[in-house]
């Protein structure tokens, strides 16, 4: 009989702290907002807006490889025996065998 004599005072303190909470949220979202309208008001500029340009690569040397072609680069780093050409492969020749002592160290852990 307690509980229930005591439950709806309880009911009541705590639907006002609620509300409270409630409100000081709102009004920090209000704040928030008249920021940000503050914040859109100052950045608004008149005039067209430019696209930006398309950075190159930044690489050391970017420069003098700008313009050609990146087939003709390949032929080239062929060429100098940077980069090998290998033959076709097949997915299946990737594949190994199942390694044993890896497994046998997540046993251990």
């Amino acid at each position: 009989m307690a509980v229930l004599s005591v439950r709806p005072e309880v009911e009541k303190k705590k639907s006002k702290l609620v509300d409270e909470m409630i409100k000081q949220e709102l009004a920090n979202m209000m704040v928030l907002a008249k920021q940000k309208q503050k914040k859109k008001k100052k950045g608004k500029k008149k005039g067209k807006k430019k696209g930006k340009k398309a950075k190159g690569p930044k690489l050391p040397g970017a420069k003098m490889i700008r313009g050609i072609e990146p087939y003709d680069l390949l032929v080239q780093l062929i060429q100098n025996n940077i980069v090998k050409k290998l033959p076709p492969q097949q997915l299946k020749d990737f594949i190994g065998e199942f390694n044993y002592i890896h497994s046998m160290l997540d046993d251990i852990t």
